[in-house]
């Protein structure tokens, strides 16, 4: 998604003298709440973003960008450039500065259409050109036939900004893998409220989708970078290992989280649904629904002293707990998922957002939104 006219932002960043967000490590093996039964390690990264092999994005060279996540701390990374600039052809990953000793690359493509924008994501590099033959399309089956085409290949195809701007019309009655409900600040240059209600209103209708954020980061050099930068926002996924097809099954299946920052607090939300006191069913897992009495625990990884977070959780979209916490790392409830239909529960984090590029802060770009967690199922399958 192109960002609109930002001279306001040069000059109030400019007036500001922005100071970048932290840069400490945030992957770690943490299983915020996981049962130990349950073996895998958590890893940050960012699904959205470009270099300059993309011609929106000059100023973004590869050599700058793959550091800039490593110092952020990032465990898995994607460059997710432009088809249309290439005609198809992607340049991005035959660039010598496509790799880290430190992050699993993934590899990835926007497919850049006029009827909305997807990210296609895979584990190794892979042939673009039978999706990007199908851009044109109009028929209403077309969406399901680029669906088609990249799961022939074992991709990952995920709707970006599916509302915001270059909005997606090929419909959402197709096969997509995850959506992006969180792009770039969440309060600007578009409001991601619609993205998460229309994600919301697929789960009420008993689909099994995983959500996601992504940066959009397009420059490096600009009054863009004074407010948003790699991993603004943050996806973290809990993958079985530090391989890149982990990471893709863990974001399929939405055993993942968004934070605003790749140095923000992590926030997860897990299940016992046999009362042996091990969070065994993850965000993104589906359990059976029995009608007994089920405890949940939300945890906050790498909560900040005596920091206040208001924490909500969705039931098949309707608010079910609110709920501020100070100086603690978790939050248990109960609830008994009704027998004999769906249902699922996910959770909303809000405060302070320290750890954005202070600008940003400022200007009101973050609001108050620090995570989003994917939903733990009931009866989805």
């Amino acid at each position: 998604m192109k960002f609109g006219n930002f001279a306001a932002i040069a000059a109030a960043g400019a007036a500001l003298g922005l100071l970048g967000a932290c840069s400490s490590s945030s992957s770690g093996d943490s299983s915020g709440g996981v049962s130990d039964l349950r073996a895998g390690t958590w890893l940050s990264g960012d699904l959205h973003l470009h270099s300059d092999h993309s011609t929106d994005a000059a100023d973004n060279p590869i050599a700058e960008l793959i550091p800039e996540a490593e110092s952020r701390g990032m465990g898995f990374f994607v460059i997710t450039d432009h088809d249309n600039h290439v005609d198809g052809h992607i340049t991005t990953w035959d660039d010598p500065a496509y790799h880290s000793d430190a992050m699993v690359m993934l590899y990835g493509v926007e497919y850049t259409t006029a009827r909305g924008h997807a990210n296609i994501l895979g584990s190794q590099p892979f042939d673009d050109l039978p999706m990007y033959a199908l851009r044109d399309r109009t028929d209403d089956a077309a969406g399901q036939a680029i669906a088609d085409a990249a799961h022939a290949q074992n991709l990952h195809l995920s709707v970006n900004h599916p509302l915001n701007g270059d909005p997606w019309e090929f419909g959402f009655d197709m096969d997509i893998d995850s959506i992006e409900i969180w792009n770039a600040m969440y309060r600007f240059p578009t409001n991601n409220d619609n993205a998460v209600a229309l994600w919301d209103s697929m789960l009420k209708s008993g689909r099994h989708l995983a959500a996601r954020g992504g940066s959009d980061c397009h420059h490096q050099h600009t009054y863009e970078a004074l407010v948003f930068n790699v991993g603004n926002p943050t996806t973290w996924v809990y993958a079985s290992a530090p391989k890149a097809g982990a990471v893709l099954a863990a974001l399929k299946a939405g055993n993942s989280s968004i934070s605003y920052a790749p140095t923000a607090e992590r926030v997860a939300l897990a299940a016992d649904t046999d009362h042996d006191g091990g969070y065994e069913t993850l965000m993104g897992d589906d359990a059976a629904a029995t009608g007994n009495p089920v405890d949940f625990r939300i945890s906050i990884d790498n909560a900040r002293t005596l920091a206040a977070y208001r924490i909500t959780v969705i039931k098949n979209g309707e608010t079910f707990l609110e709920k501020t916490v100070i100086g603690e790392d978790h939050l248990d409830f109960t609830d008994a998922p009704a027998a004999g239909t769906h249902s699922y529960y996910r959770v909303e984090v809000r405060g302070t957002t320290p750890e954005a590029p202070l600008t940003g802060q400022l200007l009101g770009f973050y609001g108050d939104v620090i995570a989003f967690t994917n939903p733990v199922y009931f009866g989805y399958d």
